[in-house]
C-alpha cells in the first residue's frame, strides 16, 4: 500500500477517450453486467458525487447515478459500508473474472472466501486497514494476473480465452490491477483501472519483473493458481519466460 492523492487516480489519463467509450458501449449494451446495487448504497453514492464534485471530476448537474459516474470515469468503482464492508454496489466494465452482481451483498472478506487462505492470512488485516484510511485520501495497491487477449472485460460470462496450455508469449498478457482505496463519510470507494500488458514488453522493458514472475508461477500454490485460472500456465509459463530472458540476453 502506499499514499496518493486521489485526484491522480480517478482523473481522465486516456487522453484519446477510446477508454472511455468502451465504458460507454458496455454500459449501453450489457447495463446489467456492469451495475448493482443494493438499498443502502444511496448515500454512498451521494458522498462519491459530492467528493468527485470537490476533486474537480464531476460536473454540478451530474444525475446521481452509478451508471452515470461510469460513464464519466475510467475507473470501476465499488462502495462499501464503513463498518460492515458490505458491498453496497459498483459500476464495474472490466472485472477480472468475477460477477458484480454476485458481490453485492456479502462483506469484502465474504467476497474473498473463494480466494485461497487468503482471509486466513491477512482478512483481518485488510478490515483493519480500510477502517484506518483518513477522510478523502487514497491507498493505492497493485494485484495481478495473466489473460491470453487484452480484453478489458474479462466477465464471467463472456468466456474469454484461457491459457489452458502452452501458448506463444506474444498472445499472453500480464493484466494488472490499479487499485485505489478513498475513505468516504459513510465508507469507502474503491477505484479499479485495469492495465493489460503484453509479455514480450514485459520481458524487453522490465526484464526483472519478468524473472520475479517466473518465479512466482513456479512456487506458487497449486489451489492459488487454480483460482487465477493458471494451473496450466504454471506448468509450462515459467521455462518459456526464462528461456525468452536467456535470448534477450
Amino acid at each position: 500500500m502506499r499514499r496518493d492523492e486521489p485526484e491522480t487516480f480517478f482523473e481522465q489519463h486516456d487522453l484519446s477517450g477510446d477508454l472511455l467509450k468502451e465504458r460507454q458501449m458496455w454500459l449501453n449494451e450489457a447495463p446489467e453486467l456492469c451495475l448493482s446495487r443494493s438499498e443502502e448504497c444511496e448515500i454512498l453514492l451521494k458522498e462519491t458525487v459530492a467528493i468527485g464534485q470537490k476533486w474537480g471530476l464531476l460536473d454540478s448537474q451530474i444525475n446521481p447515478r452509478l451508471g452515470e459516474i461510469g460513464r464519466r470515469w475510467e475507473a470501476d468503482i465499488l462502495l462499501l459500508h464503513a463498518e460492515s464492508f458490505v458491498i453496497a454496489g459498483g459500476c464495474v466494465c472490466f472485472p477480472s473474472s468475477w460477477n458484480l452482481q454476485e458481490a453485492t451483498g456479502k462483506t469484502l472478506n465474504g467476497v474473498h472466501d473463494i480466494v485461497p487462505k487468503l482471509n486466513e492470512q491477512i482478512g483481518k488485516k485488510i478490515v483493519r486497514f480500510l477502517k484506518r484510511v483518513p477522510e478523502g485520501q487514497a491507498y493505492l495497491r497493485e494485484n495481478w494476473g495473466l489473460t491470453r487477449t487484452d480484453e478489458l472485460n474479462y466477465h464471467p460470462r463472456l468466456c474469454r480465452l484461457r491459457l489452458e496450455g502452452p501458448t506463444p508469449l506474444d498472445e499472453v498478457f500480464l493484466r494488472i490491477e490499479h487499485q485505489a482505496f478513498v475513505r468516504l463519510p459513510s465508507g469507502i470507494l474503491m477505484g479499479i483501472r485495469i492495465e493489460p500488458v503484453p509479455i514480450p514488453e514485459v520481458i524487453e522493458k522490465a526484464p526483472e519483473t519478468a524473472r520475479r514472475l517466473a518465479g512466482q508461477l513456479r512456487t506458487m500454490p497449486t489451489e492459488v493458481a487454480e483460482y487465477k485460472s493458471l494451473a496450466s500456465a504454471k506448468t509450462w509459463l515459467p521455462e518459456s519466460l526464462l528461456q525468452a530472458l536467456g535470448n534477450a540476453a
